[in-house]
């Protein structure tokens, strides 16, 4: 058995493999961001999973919470398309100025 037979063997004994598809260019985003830590992109995505298993409460889950009731009225109210919620930080309503929807930063 040759050397690459062998760390194919090795790991697909000791590895499991998740392939996904992101947008052209994020890659190299992704890339960029784990070498600023010193990290390959594998061991920085698997960090970042590690983080929210071991918490035992995923932020990316908590950020999909949505609103509380009265927010949902509100956005109900103004006509907001529920394809939109994601992209939505915070809201506010004044009598004097009206309502504004601040989106998100990463949107």
């Amino acid at each position: 058995m040759n050397r690459t037979e062998y760390k194919n063997r090795h790991a697909k004994e000791h590895y499991d493999r998740i392939n996904f598809k992101i947008p052209i260019g994020e890659k190299e985003r992704i890339r960029a961001a784990a070498s600023a830590i010193g990290m390959s992109v594998n061991e920085y995505l698997y960090a970042l999973i590690c983080d929210d298993l071991a918490s035992g409460e995923s932020k990316f889950g908590k950020k999909k919470q949505g609103f509380n009731e009265e927010q949902r009225r509100m956005l109900e109210k103004w006509q907001v398309p529920k394809k939109y919620y994601d992209m939505i930080e915070d809201m506010s309503y004044s009598k004097e100025e009206g309502y504004f929807i601040y989106l998100r930063m990463d949107s």
